[in-house]
């Protein structure tokens, strides 16, 4: 073989003309495998491996006992109180409500206090931590004194919140999919989205039934998923 110039290639030096001295195809040029099953290619060589994926197997035994206690643990508490929400929901909100106020409280009289005592803190931060450590005790202090009424209230709060959250979804999804291809099924999603979150802002009191007993039913499903993978975690097939 010669080059453009009418010289023989050298088998040493790179072809700048394009042709090959080594042969193609199936035989020994063909980038041979080192076992000796014939050629390969850099995607035989290098497989790509997801950096988050839990390689159960290599996991020692100790971690895996740990991840299969969580697993149920929260399985356990997620049923259970799945069906404290369908038995007894009133009780369930006020203890719930209870656990706010508490929450409250402490994390508000911590943030005061950090406020107070922190050398560092710039004038401002320090005024902001303070009032809203303020406002976090009060808020929770008037949870605690009338937990009947801060139960209701706060299943209130948090439907018309979901209610809000269900209008701005299909406002925004309605947005992305209307000018797209084939987005039917997206635009139809958007306006069932719409049409729920008016349904709840329209009747709140109503709605917050349906919601807790909803949220009652996705914790027990839960939970029992959870509990069965807590069952199955690491196990070989």
């Amino acid at each position: 073989m010669t080059n453009s110039y009418g010289y023989p290639n050298n088998p040493n030096e790179p072809n700048l003309n394009g042709n090959s001295n080594v042969p193609s195809g199936n035989g020994a040029g063909a980038n041979p495998d080192p076992r000796g099953e014939g050629p390969f290619s850099p995607d035989d060589i290098y497989q790509p491996v997801d950096p988050f994926r839990l390689i159960v197997e290599d996991l020692p035994r100790r971690a895996t006992n740990i991840i299969r206690s969580i697993y149920g643990v929260v399985g356990a508490a997620a049923v259970l109180a799945g069906l404290a929400l369908l038995i007894v929901p009133g009780k369930t909100m006020r203890v719930v409500a209870v656990v706010l106020g508490i929450y409250f409280i402490v994390s508000g009289a911590m943030r005061a206090i950090g406020a107070l005592v922190e050398p560092f803190l710039p004038g401002g931060w320090r005024v902001l931590d303070l009032l809203l450590g303020t406002l976090l005790v009060i808020g929770g202090v008037v949870i605690m004194k009338d937990t009947a009424f801060s139960s209701e209230a706060l299943a209130l709060v948090v439907t018309i919140t979901v209610g809000i959250g269900w209008i701005i979804e299909g406002i925004l999804t309605l947005a992305e999919s209307w000018a797209l291809p084939r987005s039917g099924w997206a635009i139809a999603a958007a306006i069932l989205s719409i049409l729920a979150g008016v349904i709840v802002l329209v009747s709140p009191v109503q709605s917050t039934v349906w919601l807790v007993m909803f949220a009652a039913c996705a914790l027990i499903v839960l939970g029992v998923v959870s509990c069965v993978r807590s069952f199955t975690f690491g196990r070989s097939k």
